[in-house]
């Protein structure tokens, strides 16, 4: 009977030795380890947030761009407006530095980055070696609009546009070719009918809705979540100038045959050769806009109505210029539906479709707002 309580209580013993062990085994894998990851997490070295599907994409791409000598620089609104809120601590960062990524790991659909076309060196065979790092590419060509009116080289098609994805996430590459004026210009992104419509989310770009106008930025290298990339040394001037960058292109031809037609410009400020300039200011209504104009030896006044219209670059003369993005309606109100059949007689006061009667200054007025020089 003793002999056998002896090993009753041996077996007691062993059973709750065990099972105190496996408490432990237990408390260790779920409370102690999770607490102390949560601590290594924090410390220096770990890296948050480069696993995501972004900051991969772009890591990818400016390896590409690096070895292939492609001088690219980064022109994502987004990203630069986080970038310059937080521009002394990128700054200051070197890189390899970073532990958690900010910037390029901010949920989006595409990157944008650019490059001036004239000083890419190695054109030819970068598009295979992208596609043999795992990106899927399309590239957009069109007609070079610096040629059109040159029988010769009309025609010409020049990249505007290429856009690389990897996995959900696509790099836009916004090529920027040089104008007369001094200015980049980047072109439509116009899909042609064999490209599909599903290779990524098009209407969500931010560059190639309409050809675009840009000062030449002047670039700065900085360490952005641990990448070295290049950027405009003021980013803000950059992002400010894109809802504004809408470009519109001279019809050359058209352009040409106009300027032949004898008094077909109304002109105000006397040059050499009996050349004249008119500077109108527009007033704005609520549904319509205006210029006026006055016959200096009556005093009458004289209004000129168009529709409501908004800005876009053009180049006109080697000089980038706004003009009216409506263009032709712009045209049609001031000369009608038929201002491309030649005039040989105008009337700057009675002719234009859109002129009407605006009253007549009072003569003791005239010294001060009509002045002859």
């Amino acid at each position: 009977m003793s002999r056998i309580n002896k090993n009753v209580v041996l077996a007691l013993l062993t059973l709750t030795s065990s099972a105190f062990l496996l408490f432990q085994l237990y408390y260790y894998k779920h409370y102690l380890s999770t607490k102390n990851g949560a601590g290594l997490s924090k410390s220096k070295g770990s890296r948050i947030g480069f696993d995501s599907t972004q900051w991969r994409a772009v890591k990818k791409f400016i390896m590409l761009t690096s070895n292939q000598n492609v001088p690219v620089f980064l022109i994502d609104p987004l990203i630069l407006e986080l970038i310059n809120k937080n521009f002394e601590q990128v700054k200051n960062t070197s890189h390899g530095s970073t532990s958690q990524c900010k910037f390029f790991c901010v949920p989006r659909d595409f990157t944008a980055f650019a490059l001036q076309y004239h000083l890419w060196k190695n054109e030819e065979g970068w598009f295979r070696i992208a596609e043999n790092m795992g990106f899927q590419c399309l590239k957009i060509e069109s007609k070079d609009p610096r040629l059109d009116g040159i029988d010769s080289l009309s025609g010409t098609e020049i990249p505007l546009h290429y856009i690389c994805k990897l996995a959900t996430h696509a790099i836009h590459l916004v090529v920027f070719h040089e104008r007369s004026g001094n200015y980049l210009w980047h072109g439509h992104l116009r899909l042609k009918e064999h490209i599909d419509r599903k290779f990524v989310p098009f209407r969500k770009l931010q560059f190639g809705r309409y050809p675009g106008a840009f000062d030449r930025p002047e670039l700065q290298q900085v360490t952005v979540d641990g990448l070295e990339v290049l950027i405009p040394k003021d980013p803000m001037h950059f992002v400010e100038e894109v809802p504004h960058s809408r470009f519109i292109e001279c019809r050359y031809k058209e352009a040409r045959a106009f300027f032949q037609v004898e008094d077909s410009l109304e002109l105000s400020f006397q040059g050499k050769d009996d050349v004249k300039l008119d500077v109108f200011f527009f007033y704005e209504e609520t549904d319509h806009m205006w210029n006026g104009g006055t016959q200096a030896k009556t005093g009458k006044k004289f209004k000129y109505l168009f529709p409501k219209f908004t800005l876009c670059w053009t180049e006109f003369v080697d000089m980038k210029v706004h003009v009216p993005c409506e263009t032709l309606e712009y045209i049609e109100a001031n000369y009608g539906k038929t201002w491309k059949i030649p005039v040989k007689t105008w009337d700057w006061k009675r002719s234009p479709p859109n002129v009407q009667p605006n009253g007549i200054w009072p003569i003791s007025e005239w010294d001060e707002v009509i002045q002859l020089y």
